[in-house]
């Protein structure tokens, strides 16, 4: 089975960082006043100093934590719409925590929806409010991207569209904000990236900029130097870049593990920097970055995450298998299985389908052909990943 089977799947999906993204930090950026009747938050500079340690803590998936620094300024001002905004990026962390779960979809977009529709109220009252033009850039720039992780692609070019207009607009009001640097690097990376790799989206590629792959990775390194509040998400995607599009491995793990240290209690990150490390068939590693994750789960009495678990299991069973430990791999191939049978959509994931798969074969190899069977056959019924689940079926035959 190639090692690659994974980091496929996963590059259909990751096309949902569109060049359409424009990140949640920006709701905090610090810009030059302009005289309006509603209160540019952006403009205050204690207001900078809460936001930035709440995004941390949003991205630490620390919610309460957030909320505690932003609710004084959320009694102040309780009509600005950036708190819907701030409700929409906290529904956007569940969303990704487990893309194959599509329940909170709707009421993803609609609170996205709502942002919009109030910062597009703001801008007609007062044209060029910068809060509002960061709002509407970001809240249409999510609901692209979700479109785009269900392939719903010309629909998330079409939405994307009202967002990268926005946003072209706040770099005229405000064009030496050094955080501008990421949305400008995923313009030109994407821009490029996409119509050479997806011909569904070739068709209606006159709705991007022009792209640059090699301009968009300068740029966005140099927004995860020299930004302030998109600083972290410029390495989240520069890191995605060299994992999936670029194969620089190392590159990726250095981004991926500065994130995990950042933001220890976010379980996406952790997902992440071990899929890099599988890459690098660094084994001895991933198991330690296994057992250091239980370890700090466990001794910060964090909430259990099953889609997490199932995947680093499965991680760990790899590690496992490829180091000759066939006996534990196949204990952890099983425990991942368990654990992604009770998520939603099982069928659909490909962690469950790589697990049952690996399952099967380390079964196999230790002269188990009943549990062989076993695994073949879930790996065989999978939707996911269509090259494991044929090798399933061929396995099942032979046995």
């Amino acid at each position: 089975m190639s090692r690659n089977y994974y980091k496929l799947s996963l590059n259909r999906r990751f096309i949902s960082r569109l060049v359409f993204l424009f990140l949640p930090f920006l709701i905090t950026l610090q810009t030059v006043s302009l005289q309006a009747q509603t209160k540019v938050l952006i403009d205050d500079r204690m207001f900078e100093i809460d936001a930035r340690l709440a995004i941390d803590s949003l991205y630490n998936r620390n919610y309460d934590g957030a909320w505690y620094l932003m609710n004084p300024w959320k009694e102040s001002y309780p009509e600005h719409p950036i708190w819907l905004l701030w409700e929409g990026m906290e529904l956007w962390w569940d969303v990704l925590d487990d893309l194959a779960d599509t329940s909170l979809d709707r009421k993803f977009i609609e609170k996205m929806m709502e942002a919009d529709f109030e910062a597009s109220r703001l801008l007609r009252r007062e044209p060029d409010h910068k809060d509002a033009l960061i709002i509407k850039a970001v809240s249409t720039s999510y609901i692209a991207r979700l479109h785009s992780n269900r392939e719903e692609w010309v629909r998330s070019l079409q939405v994307g569209r009202a967002g990268y207009q926005a946003h072209m607009r706040l770099l005229e009001v405000a064009p030496d904000l050094p955080d501008n640097l990421f949305a400008e690097g995923m313009k030109l990376y994407y821009s490029a990236y996409i119509p050479e790799n997806y011909p569904v989206v070739r068709a209606v590629s006159w709705f991007l900029p022009d792209g640059d792959r090699r301009g968009g990775i300068d740029t966005l390194t140099e927004a995860s130097q020299k930004a302030v509040f998109a600083r972290q998400e410029a390495a989240y995607f520069l890191g995605t870049i060299y994992l999936n599009y670029e194969g620089e491995y190392e590159k990726a793990k250095i981004l991926y593990k500065g994130l995990t240290d950042r933001f220890p209690d976010n379980p996406y990150y952790r997902r992440l920097y071990l899929r890099t490390l599988a890459q690098l068939s660094e084994y001895r590693e991933m198991m330690q970055f296994f057992d250091e994750t239980m370890q700090h789960w466990h001794e910060n009495n964090l909430p259990e995450n099953k889609v997490m678990e199932a995947e680093i299991w499965y991680w760990y069973g790899r590690a496992q298998y490829y180091s000759g430990m066939l006996p534990a791999s196949l204990e952890s191939f099983s425990r991942s299985v368990a654990l992604g049978s009770d998520l939603v959509n099982s069928r659909e994931r490909d962690t469950h389908t790589l697990a049952a798969f690996f399952a099967g074969r380390a079964s196999e190899q230790l002269r188990l052909q009943d549990e062989a069977k076993k695994y073949y056959t879930i790996a065989a019924a999978q939707r996911a990943v269509p090259d494991a689940s044929r090798q399933a079926r061929q396995r099942l035959r032979a046995l």
